[in-house]
C-alpha cells in the first residue's frame, strides 16, 4: 500500500491487494495482469519443453526404446545364450558340514 509515488511489486507468492484512497481503487488490476501473465510464460515454457523434448520411434537407440540389445541380453544368458530359455546359474556348492554334527 503506496500513498504516493509508484507502487512496489507484490511478491509472487503474496495476495494482491485492493487499496482504495478517496474514491480512488489501485492495485487490483496491476497485480492481476502481473499474475496472469507469470502464469501465461510459465504454460507457454512447459509447452515448449513438451515440443522440444526428442521423440522415440524406430531410429532410437535400444536404450531409450526399452529393447533389449544383444550385448545385454548375452551378459545375463551367460554360456546358455542361445541354447536356453533360462539365464546361466552358477552351480550351486553345497554347505560345509556343521561341526559336532553327524557324519
Amino acid at each position: 500500500m503506496t500513498i504516493g509515488g509508484d507502487a512496489p511489486k507484490p511478491l509472487a507468492d503474496g495476495p494482491c491487494v485492493t487499496v482504495e484512497i478517496g474514491g480512488y481503487r489501485a492495485g487490483h488490476l496491476d497485480c492481476a495482469s502481473r499474475r496472469l501473465e507469470e502464469a501465461a510464460r510459465a504454460a507457454q515454457a512447459q509447452a515448449r519443453a513438451a515440443i522440444d523434448a526428442p521423440v522415440i520411434d524406430a531410429t532410437s537407440a535400444d536404450v531409450r526404446t526399452g529393447v533389449a540389445n544383444q550385448t545385454a541380453t548375452r551378459q545375463r544368458m551367460g554360456n546358455t545364450f542361445g541354447t536356453s530359455v533360462y539365464p546361466q546359474r552358477p552351480n550351486t556348492v553345497p554347505p560345509a558340514p556343521r561341526p559336532g554334527g553327524r557324519p
